[in-house]
């Protein structure tokens, strides 16, 4: 087993989020909630949701994309066009002070440290926000063992390019036309976009 599989990650129970519905939840994470578990166990126990911050990216309107190509580690989501980056919320990235986990400082950690491995950004970043609600779905086996906080951050201009090869750029594209187009779309790009456009309207 590589140690990708061996590694703990950051969890909460499913019944956490049993409230939840049309893929989000109204959830505000918090510290009784989290447990830590092997991630090999969790990518198929539907008993936990690994908890994930991702990040969005926008600009005029218009936001980025990517395909998951074939080189990716995960071989369920190959071919779709997916608009977050991130990823597992590690061990690694906890921050404790006085014994205590800092949530707000070690989701920040991971999702900055998913970004620098993940995207490379020529353009500046003029506002970042965090969405109240997660997305929770239950659509594909991947969807129902992870949850999603969502960050969004505005961008001064197209300066954003894939720093991985299993990642292809798609580009800026806007949320109407992923949601309308003949885009191959992953659950979590749909959800996205769906937020994107109730809020433009």
């Amino acid at each position: 087993m590589n140690k990708k599989h061996q590694e703990h990650i950051v969890c909460i129970k499913a019944s956490a989020v049993e409230h939840r519905a049309y893929g989000f939840v109204d959830y505000e994470l918090n510290l009784a909630d989290l447990m830590l578990g092997q991630r090999a166990m969790l990518e198929n126990d539907e008993d936990f949701r690994q908890v994930l911050p991702i990040s969005i990216f926008t600009h005029n309107g218009k936001v980025w994309a990517y395909e998951r190509t074939s080189k990716g580690g995960e071989s369920r989501l190959h071919n779709k066009i997916a608009v977050a980056v991130g990823g597992h919320w590690d061990m690694d990235d906890i921050i404790t002070k006085g014994g205590i986990i800092d949530l707000e400082e070690s989701l920040q950690k991971a999702m900055e440290r998913e970004l620098l491995e993940e995207v490379k950004l020529s353009s500046a970043v003029v506002k970042s926000t965090r969405l109240k609600k997660m997305i929770c779905a239950d659509d594909t086996e991947v969807d129902r063992v992870h949850m999603a906080m969502i960050y969004m951050h505005e961008l001064d201009g197209e300066g954003i390019e894939s720093a991985e090869d299993q990642l292809k750029t798609v580009g800026f594209v806007s949320p109407q036309e992923l949601l309308d187009g003949d885009y191959n779309i992953e659950v979590w790009a749909r959800i996205v976009c769906e937020i994107l456009v109730s809020d433009q309207v």
